[in-house]
Order: C-alpha cells, then sequence, then structure tokens
C-alpha cells in the first residue's frame, strides 16, 4: 500500500542523515567485502537508484495512451562514474536526502489514477506505478540493512 511507502520514506529521511553520520568515516569507505562497495558507495548507489526511479515514476504519470519502458541502468557503471568511493560522505548523504525528499514530493502527489498507470520492463513485464515505488522503498531498506548491519 503506498501510505507504507511513504512512511516508511518519512522515517527513513528522518533517521538515515543520523545513523549515517554516526558511522566512523574510516570504516564507511571500505568495501564490506572484498569486492564489493562500501557503505559510502552504498549510499550512492541509493543515490543512482533515487535519480533513475524518479525519472521512472514522473515519466510512468505523464503518460496516459503508451506503456512507458521502464528502462534499466547499469548500477555498477553510475556508482564508478559517480566516484562515490572518493566523494565527502556528507555530499552523498546531502544528495540522497535530496533527492529522496524529491521523490516523495512527487509521490505523495500521486492520484489512485496515477498509482494504476503502469510501465513496462524490457522483459515484457507490466507493473502500476504503486508497485515499482513499492519496490522502490523495499530495494532501500535491503540496502539501509547492509549499510547499519541489521
Amino acid at each position: 500500500m503506498i501510505s507504507n511507502a511513504i512512511n516508511s520514506m518519512e522515517a527513513m529521511l528522518d533517521s538515515v542523515p543520523l545513523r549515517f553520520r554516526s558511522l566512523d568515516q574510516a570504516a564507511a569507505v571500505q568495501p564490506l567485502t572484498e569486492g564489493k562497495w562500501s557503505r559510502l558507495q552504498l549510499l550512492g548507489h541509493l543515490c543512482d537508484s533515487s535519480i533513475n526511479n524518479l525519472c521512472r515514476f514522473v515519466q510512468i504519470d505523464g503518460h496516459t495512451e503508451a506503456i512507458p519502458v521502464i528502462v534499466p541502468y547499469d548500477q555498477e557503471n553510475w556508482v564508478k562514474a559517480q566516484r562515490y568511493i572518493d566523494a565527502p560522505p556528507e555530499e552523498v548523504l546531502a544528495l540522497w536526502v535530496s533527492l529522496n525528499q524529491s521523490v516523495l514530493r512527487v509521490i505523495t502527489g500521486l492520484s489512485p489514477a496515477s498509482l494504476a498507470r503502469t510501465g513496462q520492463f524490457p522483459s515484457g513485464t507490466t507493473v502500476t506505478l504503486e508497485w515499482l515505488i513499492e519496490d522502490y522503498v523495499a530495494h532501500m531498506e535491503h540496502h539501509l540493512q547492509q549499510i547499519f548491519g541489521h
């Protein structure tokens, strides 16, 4: 239900900045396991997810005739290109907050008719905008659990 996704996002916007700032900054840039992203890169990945999903949400809401294609993105390339590993942690955190405030502003303004609009993955799977929003929030919750360890 969209209200659960909105409530979760509001709670994350309240808690994540304090929790992230309390992390040991040296540990935040170390990969969680060899060959994997660091906590800082994971937060950066969530920024990239926000950028791409915000575009998807607006695109699906704005199309009423054709079913828009949900364009995938290369998450590894995005994290590498954004150079989050070299970015100041506070800058990445500020970006995450700003992007998710924008996402929240968009999704809280969606009507039931908008939430029922659909988009289609290149595989042919069709999903509603509400499903895509809920999946976005679940994805964010998953990675925040990785960042904070619970």
